[in-house]
């Protein structure tokens, strides 16, 4: 996986795994989050989960109701916070953008 740019359903999937959650829980979060207009299917939500894992993002923390909760790890909040900054700084240049008519250098 890319440590550098998250997509934003990998970027929501870490959002809401800063605490112990379960897999179909995070799809109603990030459905949630984004009022509807990121949505992610079961199969896709768990090959990601299984990946995020594999790349030390996330952890399993234990059983609800015979469900595994997920939950960030140290690497996967460094790296949630890492892209939040990128984010910001990409939304403060189209801000910029959008005020000055399209002028971004010079």
């Amino acid at each position: 996986m890319d440590h550098k740019s998250l997509t934003d359903s990998i970027f929501l999937i870490l959002l809401a795994t800063l605490e112990p959650i379960h897999g179909y829980r995070i799809m109603q979060v990030v459905q949630e989050m984004t009022a509807g207009s990121v949505e992610i299917g079961p199969a896709t939500m768990y090959t990601t989960l299984k990946k995020l894992k594999q790349a030390g993002w996330i952890a399993g923390t234990g059983e609800e109701d015979s469900k595994i909760l997920y939950q960030i790890t140290a690497e996967g909040s460094t790296l949630l916070q890492e892209n939040f900054e990128r984010r910001i700084k990409i939304v403060e240049i189209a801000k910029q953008a959008f005020h000055s008519g399209g002028k971004l250098y010079g």
